[in-house]
């Protein structure tokens, strides 16, 4: 333990590290597998006053690669890095209406992405290692404007890009993103909830893909975007939210059409919460970007993520189990270079090709504990990405890649807030924004860091209850706030 005191401010911090050892293979274009060993950590803070807060997020993971590829001339990476930053304040203007802002980084090499993280991008004709990042961030303004009803405007935006990468075609700003959003919540009863939005869009390609012979270049699109959605408590523990509308774009710069894209956009969210288990389940499609080196086109993206604590008990607080799965398949169109020679009698080749991309990621990991605040860690990272062309490329398809890492380590916790040395419970108001958003950011799925000091959940409980632990008479209530909160 260690103090952090700010005279009439509520604050806390919170460290953690961890020892690392991880075991990769199936790589495909860095060799057929690697022993990889290091050190992780995190720091988190978070400080509140009467009408104002803010709050920071930091974690990162390092470790050495050492590969145990038979192929010698496989050339591979030498180190595995990633890091997480988030951050935010947040200002009461009024009784009325709320001011925040919210700024979220993600750098990491080719080995260091995982599963769950929200803001990687994955290019499935890169090979080789790179160093990609991606920044996002941008204010939010809240209006209460009745008892029932809440307006809302939402600025932002996000950078893609790398470093460094082995090839140096792949390095530099890939795309940049601006984006307005309004909204407004309107309460129609206890359980349900309608809100209207439009949101309007500018992405700026740098290395678009153009044609099927793999050539890059600039790309500009606007999107603009109506939706409807309703949210719907079906009983106490469960909520369900469903999306519709209509996305208009402008057309992809190297089909001769200069008519306008119009696409049905259509979402679907489901969340379960009881005491010790968290399910959230999630379905959209969309006319979005399929990615910062690809372009705009049509997305089908659906997704599964889990958590629960199997023991009651202070003594098991730690055991927590937490799964991810994503899945991912697009489509958009692209040019086509005709042969040079044609056989006689052939019909002209269309002058337009196609491109899909396939995208599946799993992830699970467990901690067990030791004692308070120390925890064995172990877990699994899947990721499989694919594209092709059609007609395919005169230097062959790029195929597609399928990752494995399996990781065991071991984690130590330090906190001014003693229930912070323990993990929370799956119903918790702790991660329910990062829940949220993976359901209502679809298909893009960018992750927007939780508003500083609404992540808190201070449920001290009665004399004899363990600190931090939803009695059982009270399990019920605090599901109803986490599926409010989630819809």
């Amino acid at each position: 333990m260690f103090s952090f005191v700010l005279p009439m401010w509520d604050s806390d911090v919170t460290a953690r590290a961890a020892v690392e050892q991880s075991v990769a293979s199936n790589v495909g274009d860095v060799g057929s597998g690697a022993l990889m060993a290091g050190v992780g950590g995190s720091v988190e803070g978070a400080l509140r006053g009467e009408s104002s807060r803010y709050g920071f997020s930091v974690d990162g993971s390092y470790e050495r690669v050492f590969q145990i590829s038979l192929d010698a001339a496989r050339s591979s990476p030498s180190d595995s890095a990633s890091a997480r930053l988030g951050g935010g304040a947040g200002w009461a203007l009024s009784p009325r209406a709320d001011l925040s802002m919210a700024t979220a980084g993600y750098l990491a090499t080719r080995l260091g992405v995982r599963a769950a993280d929200a803001l990687a991008t994955r290019d499935p004709f890169l090979s080789g290692n790179r160093l990609q990042y991606t920044l996002s961030g941008g204010p939010t303004l809240s209006i209460t404007t009745s008892r029932r009803s809440a307006a809302r405007l939402d600025l932002g935006y996000e950078q893609a890009g790398a470093l460094s990468a082995d090839d140096p075609a792949a390095v530099g700003i890939d795309a940049h993103t601006g984006r307005a959003q309004v909204s407004t919540a309107i309460e129609l009863g206890a359980l349900d909830t309608l809100t209207p939005e439009l949101r309007y869009e500018l992405t700026q390609y740098h290395h678009a893909l153009l044609d099927t012979e793999l050539t890059r270049g600039e790309a500009r699109v606007h999107a603009g975007v109506a939706l409807l959605s309703a949210s719907h408590e079906l009983t106490r523990n469960a909520s369900t939210r469903i999306e519709g509308g209509v996305t208009v774009a402008s057309p992809p710069p190297v089909l001769s059409s200069r008519d306008a894209v119009v696409a049905p956009t259509a979402r679907v969210g489901l969340t379960y919460v009881q005491e010790r288990y968290r399910l959230t389940a999630g379905y959209a499609y969309a006319y979005t970007s399929l990615g910062p080196r690809i372009g705009f086109g049509h997305e089908h993206e659906a997704s599964l993520e889990a958590s629960f604590r199997p023991a009651r008990g202070g003594a098991t607080r730690d055991l927590i189990v937490t799964g991810v799965a994503r899945f991912s398949t697009g489509s958009a169109p692209v040019a086509a270079n005709p042969p040079l020679h044609l056989a006689p009698g052939a019909p002209a080749p269309s002058r337009e090709g196609s491109l899909s991309t396939t995208t599946a990621l799993a992830g699970a990991e467990i901690a067990y504990p030791l004692a308070r605040g120390i925890a064995l860690r172990g877990g699994v990272d899947l990721e499989y990405v694919r594209a092709a062309l059609d007609p395919a490329p005169s230097a062959g398809e790029a195929g597609g890649s399928l990752r494995s890492i399996v990781m065991a380590g071991i984690s130590g916790t330090l906190s001014t807030d003693r229930h912070r040395t323990v993990r929370r419970d799956p119903d918790s108001a702790w991660d329910d924004e990062r829940r949220t958003a993976m359901i209502q950011g679809m298909p893009s799925g960018r992750w927007q860091p939780p508003e500083p000091g609404r992540e808190r959940d201070d449920r001290d409980g009665a004399p004899g209850e363990t600190p931090g632990e939803t009695p059982p008479a009270r399990a019920g209530e605090a599901g109803t706030a986490a599926t409010r909160q989630a819809r």
